[in-house]
């Protein structure tokens, strides 16, 4: 029964054996079969983004042209393998100045196969360019015009707690021009940037802002592709002053007497302009023309307070009075 058991074993460990020799053997095949076939030259079609240089100075395209192009590429497998893997991270130059004037003024075309030479140099030595698809790419010319458009940004601020923005978004440089046909330019009033959240700010902040290229922008050159953008942010504090309330418009021989005769006002305030802050820049008053029969309040008018608060409230809104001769 020792000797079965022994004998079954020695069979199963020649199996296993014959099985990892079979298998080093057909890897082995296989890695030679594939090294000649990947040796041998194909063609293949490979499509490619493109981007045009060398534009008139003094014209623009005003209509689309390919931002892809097919070539027919003729290479080893391993070379053709390695541009598969790879030809979308790799953009190609097309020369307007190669462009051939047709009969009618302002329009040209191009032969992409005539320049067969300047694609080509693009390319490694080992590939061969056979064909371009389109063969010939049409461009139709217009005057250039410029226009300066102001900029507006898209911020969305939210602030910790007794943090605000102290003056305006400032944006470097404000205004930017846009070139492109007249029918593109003239469409165009203002240009807007990328829409940016920022939460929960306590200080100043610098940031670049990028231009959205709207719809509208599609057939226009930007005279720069972002604005930098700086917002004061300090550290706001919450104030009451009181000021007295003055009469306007009140006739001779008559004397208002209001109750109270003070008013308190609320803000907010910067820390480092809380002590900047006086009553001679506020007036607070009651008008004597609104006055209504039956009514005894008057409505009170903060008429001139300091730039530098904000979040401005009064109290109280409405006030009595009694009116002597």
């Amino acid at each position: 029964m020792l000797r079965r058991i022994r004998h079954i074993a020695g069979t199963e460990g020649r199996f296993k054996s014959r099985v990892i020799t079979f298998s080093f053997c057909l890897v082995i095949s296989v890695f030679f079969w594939l090294m000649m076939m990947l040796s041998k030259e194909y063609v293949i079609s490979v499509n490619f983004p493109v981007k045009y240089i060398n534009f008139p100075a003094d014209k623009v395209i005003a209509n689309p042209l390919p931002d892809i192009i097919d070539i027919d590429i003729q290479s080893t497998g391993f070379n053709l393998l390695w541009y598969q893997l790879r030809h979308k991270s790799v953009t190609l130059s097309i020369d307007i100045q190669d462009a051939t004037p047709l009969t009618s003024k302002n329009h040209y075309y191009l032969l992409s196969n005539s320049r067969l030479d300047k694609i080509t140099s693009q390319f490694n030595s080992a590939i061969k360019i056979l064909k371009v698809y389109p063969g010939a790419i049409f461009l139709n010319y217009n005057k250039k015009e410029t226009k300066r458009v102001p900029v507006r940004a898209k911020v969305s601020i939210t602030f910790q707690n007794q943090y605000q923005q102290k003056d305006s978004l400032i944006l470097t440089p404000a205004f930017i021009d846009v070139s492109g046909a007249s029918d593109v330019v003239d469409k165009i009033k203002q240009v807007e940037t990328v829409p940016v959240n920022l939460k929960n700010v306590t200080g100043s902040v610098s940031l670049k802002l990028n231009i959205s290229k709207t719809p509208d922008l599609k057939y226009a050159e930007l005279s720069q592709p972002s604005v930098q953008a700086t917002l004061n942010v300090t550290k706001f504090t919450e104030a009451v002053i009181e000021i007295p309330l003055e009469v306007e418009n009140l006739p001779l021989r008559f004397v208002l007497k209001t109750f109270p005769d003070k008013i308190s006002v609320k803000y907010n305030v910067a820390f480092d302009n809380y002590e900047k802050i006086n009553v001679s820049q506020f007036k607070a008053i009651v008008d004597y023309k609104t006055i209504e029969t039956g009514n005894n309040k008057l409505k009170v008018q903060l008429v001139k307070y300091p730039s530098e608060i904000r979040a401005v409230k009064i109290y109280p809104e409405k006030v009595e009075y009694i009116i002597k001769k």
